[in-house]
C-alpha cells in the first residue's frame, strides 16, 4: 500500500558555489510530497498507518526547516551570521548543512531523516512553480 503525504515550508538560502542569481540570498516556498510503502495492512481497522502518526514523525523535520535560513557549513557568510548573532545577542533560525543548499541536496536530506522512522520510497521537492526534484530509492 502506497501512502502519499504533502507538506510545505518557507526557507531562505543561497548557493555560494554558483555564479548566477542563486548566489544571492533568496527564499522559496518548498512543496514536498512523500510516498511511503507500507507492507502491513490491518484488516480490522482498514489502515496501514494513521496519517497523524506519519505527521508526528515528519512535522518536526518540516518545522525545523520552516522560516529558517538554509546555509552550507562552508559558506563564508555563515561566520558573519554567527558573529552577528553573538555580538547583537539576536537569534537567527539557521539550518546548517554539510552540503550546498540545492534542491537536490535538500530532498536527499529530508528523505534520509524520514527513512530513519518510516518506509519512505520517494520524495518530490518543488522549489518553484516549474521546478521539482524527485529522489527515490531504487528497488
Amino acid at each position: 500500500m502506497i501512502i502519499s503525504k504533502k507538506y510545505h515550508f518557507y526557507s531562505g538560502h543561497r548557493n555560494e558555489n554558483l555564479d548566477d542569481k542563486c548566489k544571492n540570498l533568496h527564499g522559496h516556498t518548498y512543496y514536498v510530497t512523500m510516498d511511503f510503502d507500507f507492507t502491513e495492512f490491518n484488516q480490522a481497522t482498514g489502515i496501514t498507518m494513521l496519517f497523524s502518526d506519519i505527521d508526528s514523525i515528519v512535522d518536526p523535520i518540516i518545522k525545523k526547516l520552516d522560516h529558517s535560513l538554509l546555509i552550507h557549513e562552508k559558506d563564508p557568510l555563515l561566520k558573519y551570521l554567527m558573529m552577528y548573532t553573538k555580538e547583537e545577542k539576536e537569534t537567527l533560525k539557521l539550518s546548517i548543512f554539510n552540503n550546498v543548499t540545492s534542491a537536490e541536496n535538500l530532498a536527499q536530506y529530508i528523505f534520509h531523516l524520514v527513512e530513519e522512522s518510516l518506509p519512505i520510497t520517494k520524495i518530490s521537492l518543488q522549489e518553484t512553480t516549474s521546478s521539482t526534484v524527485i529522489y527515490e530509492t531504487s528497488n
